[in-house]
C-alpha cells in the first residue's frame, strides 16, 4: 500500500497574492520563497510559496475572474483551500482508493510532480491534493524549497 510521507503544504485561497504575502510576512514572520503563475488543469493561478518554520504554505489566487479559486472564495471566503499530501507511490495510491470505491476526479502533471485531487465530499469537507514529487531530494525543508524553485508547467 502506498505510504503518505507528510503534509507537503497547506494551501490558502486568497483574492490578492501580493497583499497576502505581506500579511503572512508581517504577522507570522513567514519567508517568501517564490511566486509563480501556473496553468493547472482546473485553470490558471498565481501561487506564492511561503516558509513558516518547517512548513510550506501556498497562497493561491485565480488569474481568471471566474477561476476555481474565486469560485471557492465566493462560497467559503478566503482561507483554507486544500491540504497537499506527499505520497511515495501515486499510482499505487490511486489504485487502492479506486479499489475501495472512491473516485479521482482530477489528475495533473508538472515538471517535477504528479498529483491527483480528492473531492471534499469524500474527505470530510477538505480538498486533498495527493502528490508525488518526481525530481529532487526531500530530506530537509531546504531540499523541499529547492523543488519549489524547480517547479514549472510542462
Amino acid at each position: 500500500m502506498a505510504k503518505i510521507k507528510r503534509i507537503d503544504h497547506v494551501a490558502i485561497a486568497v483574492t490578492d497574492v501580493e497583499a497576502a504575502v505581506k500579511r503572512y510576512v508581517g504577522i507570522l514572520n513567514a519567508e517568501h520563497i517564490r511566486t509563480i503563475e501556473l496553468q493547472e488543469k482546473a485553470g490558471p493561478v498565481k501561487v506564492a510559496y511561503m516558509r513558516i518554520g518547517e512548513t510550506i504554505l501556498s497562497l493561491i489566487q485565480s488569474i481568471d475572474e471566474d477561476g476555481f479559486i474565486n469560485k471557492h472564495i465566493e462560497k467559503r471566503g478566503e482561507g483554507l483551500h486544500h491540504l497537499g499530501l506527499e505520497v511515495d507511490d501515486l499510482d499505487e495510491f490511486v489504485r487502492n482508493i479506486e479499489k475501495n470505491g472512491y473516485t479521482v476526479p482530477l489528475h495533473d502533471e508538472f515538471s517535477n510532480r504528479r498529483e491527483v485531487i480528492l473531492r471534499p465530499k469524500e474527505t470530510c469537507g477538505v480538498i486533498m491534493q495527493i502528490m508525488e514529487w518526481t525530481k529532487g531530494n526531500d530530506s530537509t525543508i531546504e531540499d523541499r524549497i529547492k523543488r519549489i524553485f524547480n517547479l514549472d508547467n510542462l
